[in-house]
């Protein structure tokens, strides 16, 4: 069961990384409901870590995980995937966490998709934890 929410929560976690940096990098607004500050929030300086686009991040965080996950599916139980995976969404999750914190306090504004993605993040932890433990 932890596998399947993993796996549904990576695939829409890569959706939302990808709509964000298509838009990103066509420089094309994103359309955000409310008319939520979307664009603030990814083009601000925060918006990219170590030059790479933290959207670009989040589409090889989601790949990565999703990888992990169908082969758990497929393949049964392997201690080494799972650990990897352990490893792979603590340090996404750790990294959204930062990420909320960066709009809340420095940048001053909500970007939804972003918090969209950390929510993913957030299920792929606990689900993780789930398929260790």
């Amino acid at each position: 069961m932890a596998t399947t929410i993993g796996l549904i929560a990576s695939i829409i976690g890569f959706c939302i990384s990808f709509y964000i940096y298509r838009k990103q990098h066509a420089k094309k607004p994103l359309m955000c409901p409310r008319n939520a500050p979307c664009d603030t929030v990814i083009n601000s300086p925060q918006g990219s870590t170590f030059g790479f686009s933290n959207a670009g991040l989040g589409i090889v965080f989601y790949a990565v995980t999703l990888f992990f996950l169908f082969c758990l599916d497929v393949g049964g139980p392997s201690k080494i995937v799972e650990i990897l995976l352990l490893l792979m969404t603590s340090s996404g999750f750790a990294f959204s966490v930062y990420l909320v914190q960066i709009q809340k306090n420095v940048i001053k504004q909500w970007c939804v998709w972003c918090l969209g993605s950390a929510a993913m993040a957030t299920i792929l932890f606990f689900a993780s934890v789930f398929v260790l433990f």
